[in-house]
């Protein structure tokens, strides 16, 4: 165990936006004003989710759930038999690529920012604020240096 955490705190799952905690369909939360501004619905004036904890967040499980673990940008590179992606990570501080990737009760990357390039560098390189990833999919991913450098 790193960090002081404790074995309940290590066995808990972990979770990084509301749409994650939630279990909204992909329909609801591309329709959420709070996906869309890449926000989560705490940090907005009003969202129709919020209705039940708007005036106390203490009660609200987005809220307790994502600030319970901090929570860390990486640039990736994840590559899939047919795209070359690049884009940020959120997962929890100190936590490994390695882990955060083979975590079995998710079964996709959510990455922001993202730059899709096809794989045989035929196509056209594709820049969107979010790409949803099914890791059943990716051949290999690793973080990129600060330095902004990517990997070839």
């Amino acid at each position: 165990m790193k960090n002081g955490s404790t074995q309940s705190e290590v066995n808990e799952p972990l979770f990084t936006t509301c749409w994650e905690v939630t279990g909204c369909s992909r329909s609801d939360y591309m329709a959420c004003p709070a996906f869309q501004q890449r926000k989560n619905c705490y940090e907005l004036e009003r969202v129709v989710c919020c209705n039940k904890h708007r005036d106390n967040c203490a009660t609200c499980p987005v809220y307790v759930t994502i600030n319970r673990v901090p929570v860390q940008k990486v640039l990736v590179q994840v590559c899939t038999d047919r795209f070359d992606i690049v884009g940020t990570l959120h997962m929890p501080v100190g936590a490994r690529l390695s882990d955060f990737v083979n975590r079995a009760d998710k079964a996709f990357l959510v990455l922001t920012d993202a730059e899709i390039s096809p794989f045989d560098g035929k196509g056209t390189v594709t820049r969107d604020s979010v790409a949803i990833v099914n890791k059943a999919h990716i051949i290999t991913a690793w973080p990129i240096e600060e330095s902004g450098d990517k990997a070839a």
